[in-house]
């Protein structure tokens, strides 16, 4: 392969068109198996959709059709080699995953001899799957692509306002520090609401930990990334729960 091809794959790997093809088999997973199990608090997204009822299947599927409708539309348009950019993706959110218990391992030790990530005890392996799934995609939008990308731009903007031009590189990295410890604190807390347990202290900051190294990897390497590594650290978990 050339280097020329090598580039536009490069370049394919970080259009949102193809980031967005490649949440869509995490989608498919999740839709597929989420009635087996009690998603518990590895996917707390899924509480509020299970309250919608029979509606919730509905939206998804409005959802997940408009944005393929809109992605292929994009591809087709710019004749981006998808295929490549979403191996490339998919590889790499893959690989970080298996990454991701070692290092929050590391993390928490330095911390607490104590924290440990919960065991819920679910035991079908497609009920886990969906649930794994579930949580790699929804909560990275929420809280990576949603929250944290939000509270950048708002603590940024405000700043400015603040102080002069020449300190708007020191404002720019104070503003990703701080959307970064917020949403991440807010991914913690928020698990909460499926097990009143997670505010233990131990259980709370691996979370708050997890959601940092997950909110550096959505920043550096992008939203699939994020969503197949968060996806294949949880399933690799509950598979081995």
């Amino acid at each position: 392969m050339s280097r020329g091809e090598w580039r536009r794959i490069g370049v394919a790997r970080r259009d949102p068109a193809v980031s967005f093809l490649m949440l869509l088999p995490l989608a498919l997973i999740h839709l597929s198996g989420r009635g087996k199990i009690d998603p518990g608090a590895f996917a707390i997204i899924e509480r509020g959709f299970m309250r919608l009822g029979a509606w919730s299947g509905w939206l998804l599927t409005f959802a997940l059709a408009s944005g393929v409708f809109w992605a292929t539309h994009r591809i087709q348009r710019l004749r981006i080699p998808w295929r490549g950019g979403a191996m490339l993706m998919g590889l790499e959110g893959v690989i970080w995953g298996l990454v991701l218990g070692p290092v929050l391992g590391v993390l928490t030790a330095l911390v607490s001899t104590q924290l440990q990530p919960l065991s819920l005890g679910f035991s079908e392996a497609h009920g886990k799957l969906a649930v794994a799934a579930g949580a790699g995609l929804y909560e990275e939008l929420i809280f990576r692509a949603g929250l944290m990308s939000a509270l950048y731009v708002v603590i940024t903007g405000f700043l400015n306002t603040m102080f002069p031009r020449d300190a708007r590189e020191a404002v720019s990295g104070f503003a990703f520090g701080a959307a970064l410890l917020l949403s991440s604190v807010a991914f913690s807390l928020a698990h909460a609401l499926g097990d009143p347990s997670a505010l233990d202290a131990g259980p709370f900051l691996f979370r708050v930990l997890a959601g940092a190294v997950l909110g550096l990897l959505f920043s550096f390497r992008g939203l699939a990334v994020v969503a197949y590594a968060h996806a294949t650290y949880d399933a690799h978990f509950l598979l081995n729960t």
